[in-house]
């Protein structure tokens, strides 16, 4: 018998979370693990329960759903639930994003819910790699819920643990969570260059390279305080994606 997805509703209004549980009735291989209407709440919920899926919502009050990302264990499945208009949804699907839009249509949930109730609830559904190109928007976290921010202004991507940081040329760095195969997947090839196993960069905002030996190099970036050291083989990648005058 396949094991039931296990869920976490958090969400900052109770008759929000009562909706949402009266439509997952409808989908009886979803198991509701528990509910919480803050980031403090929810964090200690999913420690103890450990769910397969969140449906999380981009406001909490004061704060951001999406810090609850950097509480988590594991990686499970997160399906986020907005407010925002049709122009900042098209950057969640472009990012790959699953999200569902406050009032959520029975459909919609449907929607969301198959690549995960088709599967072992235990395995997290693969994030689809669609490739951006230079117009598109990144769907990133801040405190107030998302900003959109142009693909050109990513300075660099780091691995962290099951999520990736997102450093840009203003503002804070953004937690998603995404792989760096993911990323490299999606970022076109020549505006981004994976330097290592953990580390890519944006060919734009490379302002200074300084080689220290034959082993090792700093990398200077816009927007980044500290520079990147770089070993051999990085240093070989970047020169390599470097345009030539």
């Amino acid at each position: 018998m396949t094991k039931p997805v296990r869920a976490v509703l958090v969400d900052g209004e109770p008759r929000a979370r009562e909706r949402m549980v009266k439509l997952l009735a409808a989908h009886p291989r979803v198991e509701i693990a528990g509910q919480a209407g803050d980031i403090g709440s929810a964090a200690a919920l999913c420690e103890r329960t450990r769910p397969d899926l969140i449906f999380l919502d981009t406001q909490l009050g004061n704060a951001s759903g999406f810090d609850l990302l950097e509480h988590l264990s594991g990686a499970p499945a997160i399906i986020f639930a907005t407010a925002f208009s049709e122009y900042a949804l098209r950057a969640f699907e472009v990012n790959a994003l699953n999200y569902l839009l406050k009032p959520v249509s029975p459909a919609r949930l449907a929607s969301a819910l198959a690549p995960l109730t088709e599967q072992a609830a235990n395995t997290p559904p693969p994030l689809p790699r669609i490739k951006l190109v230079a117009q598109d928007l990144l769907a990133l976290p801040q405190d107030s819920g998302l900003r959109m921010v142009p693909l050109g202004s990513v300075v660099s991507v780091e691995a962290e643990g099951n999520y990736s940081q997102v450093t840009l040329r203003q503002g804070k760095p953004a937690l998603i969570r995404r792989t760096m195969d993911d990323w490299e997947a999606i970022l076109p090839a020549a505006q981004f260059v994976r330097l290592d196993r953990s580390v890519i960069v944006g060919l734009s905002a490379v302002r200074e390279f300084h080689r220290h030996s034959q082993k090792t190099g700093l990398l200077h970036l816009a927007g980044r305080p500290e520079p990147l050291r770089l070993g051999r083989p990085a240093m070989a990648r970047l020169l390599t994606a470097l345009p030539r005058a």
